[in-house]
């Protein structure tokens, strides 16, 4: 019977974890890169090109995270400064 429980259990989970999959490999296709920081429109590139498509998702990566890091870092010097006052 635990036997049966625990094989249930694990097919309910792996059938969770399938819908994600799926849910997220259809969230991909419909990527759109948003407009640079400053306002002006990203160049443009044909859609039916998925490397020139990935490479422009890994470019708005990249800058969304030295974003994210240089913000962590003006926030840890802040905090050193309140610190020290």
């Amino acid at each position: 019977m635990r036997a049966m429980l625990s094989l249930g259990s694990l097919l309910i989970v792996l059938a969770i974890v399938a819908l994600s999959v799926r849910s997220q490999l259809h969230a991909s296709k419909r990527f759109l890169p948003s407009s640079t920081a400053s306002g002006a429109a990203s160049s443009p590139f044909d859609t039916n090109n998925p490397s020139q498509a990935v490479s422009q998702y890994q470019r708005e990566l990249d800058k969304a995270m030295k974003a994210g890091a240089q913000h962590t870092a003006d926030q840890a010097a802040s905090a050193a400064d309140e610190g020290t006052r």
